[in-house]
């Protein structure tokens, strides 16, 4: 029996190289952290300048003469690789797969369909709520609440459950599957569990104790959660903290036997 597995990371580098070699059954949706601003300040941008100082070349690459091709260089065909990855992802026309969360703009599947790439996204928009958007479990949800409240984070919104609701029924979604934050379980149900978080990086950090998760998708659109424990003696830090970058090896943890099904 064929099935679907969703990863949710943020700026995890390694998943490129499973991509890479396993093109046809593996995809990749984009995070926030594929925006240039966003990996420039969290460290991608050093990191290509400390690991790729320089790079000998016999020929023209990237369109690129110089003699040695720089880190700088290279993080800059990251980005363009980047601003080519797809923005969400429909499995059996009934759950709907992205980064952030919803949009007050998107009323239909077709805007998804017909999103612009390549695009560094800055400006508020469509973009800019699949990769940041937040459900919010405080916001009020009475028939003259407003749907959408501004975020914490500065970027984007949150949403509701009224609007996971309206959202639901407008595009003929079972469910809406996300990550962009740190869930202590590592998946956390939001909306009558029509909404779903997914964070894969256990003990997110080192400073976590959280549980990370896979979610599995049968054929039958049927859906199961792996999860995957912290170590034991992992610190734990407030959930109220916002931590914006990972660095955690999946397949490290799973062959340590550190995940299990649930």
């Amino acid at each position: 029996m064929q099935l679907i597995y969703i990863y949710i990371f943020e700026q995890s580098f390694f998943i490129y190289f499973i991509k890479i070699r396993y093109p046809e059954t593996f995809f990749l949706l984009r995070g926030n952290h594929e925006c240039s601003n966003i990996n420039r300040v969290y460290g991608f941008l050093h990191e290509c300048e400390e690991r790729f100082q320089r790079i000998p070349q016999n020929e023209t690459i990237w369109g690129i003469k110089a003699v040695d091709l720089k880190g700088t260089q290279v993080w800059y065909r990251f980005q363009d690789v980047f601003n080519w990855l797809p923005l969400t992802a429909l499995i059996g026309k009934k759950i709907l797969c992205m980064h952030g969360g919803l949009s007050p703009d998107l009323v239909s599947l077709d805007q998804l369909r017909t999103l612009v790439r390549p695009i560094d996204p800055e400006s508020a928009g469509i973009h800019i709520d699949l990769l940041w958007a937040d459900p919010d479990p405080h916001l009020p949800n009475g028939e003259d609440d407003f749907d959408w409240a501004p975020s914490a984070r500065g970027i984007s919104s949150h949403f509701n459950v009224k609007a996971v609701n309206t959202a639901c029924a407008r595009l003929g979604l079972d469910m809406i599957v996300r990550g962009h934050q740190v869930v202590q379980d590592g998946y956390e149900f939001f909306g009558n569990r029509k909404l779903v978080t997914i964070f894969s990086a256990p003990n997110y950090c080192g400073d976590y104790n959280n549980s990370g998760a896979i979610m599995t998708i049968d054929v039958n659109l049927e859906t199961s959660f792996h999860i995957i424990k912290p170590l034991l003696g992992a610190k734990k830090k407030s959930k109220d903290i916002e931590v914006d970058i990972d660095d955690i090896d999946l397949d490290e943890l799973i062959a340590g036997g550190s995940a299990e099904k649930c």
